[in-house]
């Protein structure tokens, strides 16, 4: 019995140190990860709209050139020049992926994309989501819809070659990127 009392002492003796411990580094990392999670975003907004900064001043850029405001739950980021951006989700092909369109002041052609998060297979789908293509995207048409179609093919302003052997997440993004782009305009208005 002795023995028994012993071990759920010391059975609750451990459990609530490890949960003050647990508690205590939540409590001192908490606001550094959102810190970083907010400039992260404000990186990817900046990048969306092709304004150029620099590590260190990503806050000074940002607070500067962009306006962020909600509209019915929804934050819109608007440029000086009159340029939108917002944050885009929805299922690619291995899992969610998330990032930031912006479009021209008329929201009618994309200024650039930036992706935030995204799970696709690495050197695949992956790389139809890495910067050096997304650049691709720039100055093309989401009206009536962007199109990413067959590499080599596009000729139209809404068309976008696709990765050969990445076909679900081009795919996924093309959907993505209509939906969100459909929602989010006409919420802003156009």
């Amino acid at each position: 019995m002795i023995d028994k009392i012993k071990m759920i002492g010391f059975v609750l003796v451990f459990g609530v140190f490890w949960a003050t411990a647990l508690v205590a580094v939540d409590t001192w990392t908490g606001p550094r990860i959102e810190k970083y999670l907010i400039e992260k975003k404000r990186k990817k907004v900046l990048e969306a709209l092709v304004i150029p900064y620099e590590a260190d001043t990503v806050e000074q850029v940002f607070t500067t050139n962009v306006k962020a405001e909600e509209i019915d739950g929804q934050t819109i980021y608007k440029a000086e020049d009159g340029s939108v951006a917002f944050e885009f989700t929805g299922p690619g092909s291995q899992g969610a992926m998330s990032g930031v369109i912006a479009l021209s002041s008329d929201k009618q052609v994309i200024k650039g994309i930036a992706i935030i998060q995204q799970s696709e297979t690495p050197g695949l789908g992956s790389r139809v989501l890495a910067a050096d293509n997304l650049i691709n995207f720039r100055d093309k048409k989401v009206v009536p819809e962007l199109m990413i179609v067959a590499a080599g093919t596009a000729s139209a302003d809404n068309e976008v070659d696709a990765i050969t052997g990445a076909t679900l997440t081009c795919n996924a993004l093309e959907k993505i990127l209509n939906k969100n782009v459909k929602e989010k305009t006409t919420l802003i208005g156009q």
